[in-house]
């Protein structure tokens, strides 16, 4: 086997430690040493890309938040599943090299960086301020903890914010390790009419991920 290559490295002044490795084609994401993302297992991504899509085929400038780039490929999928020329993503990322290490290392398509800008923010800050702008938000929130900026994105408050930032009809899609009876009413009293699959995170793979698929819409919990 061969050994790890380091493709790029960025350490922050919080003293938190980025780097992007490749090894047999494979690509890894680490903060501070610790692997939080492989471009092997990214089946999940892709299958809630192309399902949270097709309502947005007709769109001619559909507007995409991505909360965190790890290996690329909630971008990657989603470009492919929204191939529209005026389409929108913008990808918060708490590394400021990201959009670097994207267009050179993890980029599959050279029409997505022009159709992408990034943003370096928590979420706490920017998406709050956001209201009825995205028709899609994908979020993986324990990569996204893994960064270590303590922001639980499946509690009340960000879900709210979540809401907030969707249009009606629009999409919150998500990729966790488990289901979790006790989010999923959250997410419900927050105003999504939410589905829970368990897809496997390489294809034909034994181990599995939690996909979970929200619609904005006028959910009433039933009594």
């Amino acid at each position: 086997m061969k050994p790890y290559t380091l493709l790029a490295e960025n350490v922050t002044n919080e003293e938190l430690t980025y780097g992007l490795y490749e090894r047999d084609g494979v690509r890894y994401y680490q903060v501070n040493s610790d692997p939080v993302a492989s471009s092997k297992e990214i089946n999940c991504e892709y299958e809630l890309a192309h399902m949270m899509s097709r309502p947005f085929k007709p769109a001619k400038q559909p507007k995409v938040l991505i909360v965190g780039l790890g290996v690329g490929s909630f971008l990657n999928a989603i470009a492919e599943s929204m191939p529209q020329e005026k389409a929108q993503f913008d990808v918060l990322d708490l590394n400021k090299d990201a959009f670097e290490w994207f267009k050179k290392f993890l980029a599959e398509s050279k029409g997505t960086a022009p159709r992408t800008e990034f943003v370096v923010d928590q979420v706490s800050s920017y998406v709050k301020t956001k209201s009825n702008v995205y028709n899609a938000i994908f979020m993986d929130p324990e990569l996204w903890r893994s960064c270590q900026n303590g922001e639980d994105l499946m509690s009340k408050p960000y879900l709210n914010y979540f809401v907030n930032a969707l249009k009606m009809g629009g999409l919150l899609g998500v990729v966790t390790e488990r289901p979790d009876k006790v989010v999923l009413g959250r997410m419900e009293r927050s105003g999504f009419e939410v589905s829970v699959e368990r897809i496997s995170a390489v294809p034909g793979g034994k181990r599995q991920r939690t996909i979970w698929l929200a619609k904005k819409g006028h959910y009433q919990r039933s009594h």
